[in-house]
């Protein structure tokens, strides 16, 4: 960039040199006719006009021939027009130059993603201090409750200020450091368009909880907030997605996973009505102290992957985390939730760049995850992390 505005720069004072020589030029050659004109009416006669030979004053006016518009001569006037055209040359630059991408017409290409779930989406047990950072421009959060007017950049906790009284709210304190920062940073690497994401989560709520009329009503609207803003606000929205993490409430209540399944269609469709393409799940993955407790919600996320061309597995990592990196019985800590995003991220960068979904490693059930409707082999195998070279930490608290 500093490269095209230095060019811009030259242009222009090259502009001002050549104009100022011409007016000299101008100057020189309108005094050297001056002269020759003097001199010549000294030598010549006052030649006789015969009176029908002379043109009335306003016959004259309209026979002379019309003068061609003449190019500006003041310095200053051609340096302005000469750094206007240069500002439009540097505009239409910067979309090939910058390393971002953009529409025909110049408008900003993004990806908008709703992040939705319950208290491990929401970052109870994180620490904004240990979340990556976001560099300027390559992520965004669109606050479609506290502000809906502009774009920000994604910081920790995010979705803190998102909340709605009658419907989608934490208390004070329970968002603390969330996946948002690591996926938005992962997305940006496998795509090179940024998120723009925008909170819908609340610690302790089941599927019962998100299908009532307000809260339906509350997601509904952040998403549709988020569009008409992007629209009418010089960006394209490539890809509309969702991320899902949650169902430990659901454990709680002893759900069955057909019950699961038809709670969770029930929610996504207003979703799917508003323009989302596609649910992306996290699998919860354990408590402290009961490592099977979301047996039936962990099964019944994997199934609806793999049969329904609604939901895609985002990742089952959370499954092959051990107590050690939880804060409590519920809730991970911010290396975990790292992690998550990474790894989540991978999976949705890659549909969007391919069309296609990723085949995984299914910690709960230890085997790969190979979806239906696409042209795996069966022979696909998918190795597990390493999780010992993840990043994780145990001495991370709130």
């Amino acid at each position: 960039m500093r490269l095209k505005h230095s060019l811009a720069l030259i242009i222009i004072c090259i502009s001002a040199l050549f104009i100022a020589g011409c007016s000299e030029q101008n100057a020189a050659a309108s005094k050297n006719a001056l002269k020759e004109a003097e001199e010549q009416a000294q030598t010549e006669q006052p030649k006789e006009t015969d009176p029908e030979d002379v043109i009335p004053e306003t016959e004259a006016d309209d026979a002379a021939e019309p003068e061609e518009a003449l190019e500006p001569t003041d310095p200053d006037e051609a340096i302005a027009m000469t750094a206007a055209v240069a500002a439009q040359i540097d505009e239409a630059a910067k979309n090939e130059s910058d390393g971002y991408k953009y529409s025909e017409d110049g408008k900003r290409i993004v990806d908008l993603i709703m992040f939705m779930g319950q208290s491990n989406m929401a970052g109870a047990g994180g620490n904004a201090e240990y979340a990556p950072k976001v560099p300027y421009d390559e992520g965004f959060e669109f606050r479609a409750v506290s502000d809906p007017t502009r774009l920000y950049p994604i910081t920790e906790p995010f979705g803190v200020n998102e909340n709605n009284l009658n419907a989608i709210m934490d208390l004070p304190g329970a968002k603390r450091g969330s996946l948002v920062s690591a996926f938005a940073n992962t997305y940006f690497e496998e795509t090179g368009v940024p998120v723009v994401a925008v909170s819908a989560s609340a610690g302790a709520t089941d599927t019962a909880f998100w299908m009532s009329d307000a809260v339906s009503y509350d997601f509904t609207e952040r998403l549709k907030r988020a569009i008409v803003w992007l629209e009418n606000d010089n960006y394209v929205i490539r890809h509309k997605y969702a991320v899902w993490l949650q169902g430990e409430s659901d454990a709680v209540d002893n759900l069955s996973a057909d019950q699961y399944e038809e709670n969770m269609n029930t929610i996504i469709r207003p979703l799917f009505m508003n323009g989302i393409e596609k649910v992306f799940f996290i699998t919860p993955g354990r408590t402290i102290t009961r490592k099977d407790y979301f047996k039936n919600i962990i099964n019944s996320q994997i199934k609806m992957s793999r049969e329904s061309g609604y939901y895609a597995l985002g990742t089952t990592v959370l499954s092959a985390i051990s107590a050690e990196y939880m804060v409590d019985e519920w809730h991970y800590n911010q290396t975990v939730l790292n992690l998550l995003g990474r790894e989540c991220a991978k999976s949705v960068a890659y549909y969007t760049n391919l069309k296609k979904e990723l085949c995984v490693y299914d910690y709960y059930n230890e085997t790969t995850f190979i979806p239906d409707g696409f042209d795996y082999g069966g022979d696909v195998h998918v190795e597990p992390l390493n999780l010992d070279d993840c990043g994780l930490r145990k001495d991370v608290t709130n």
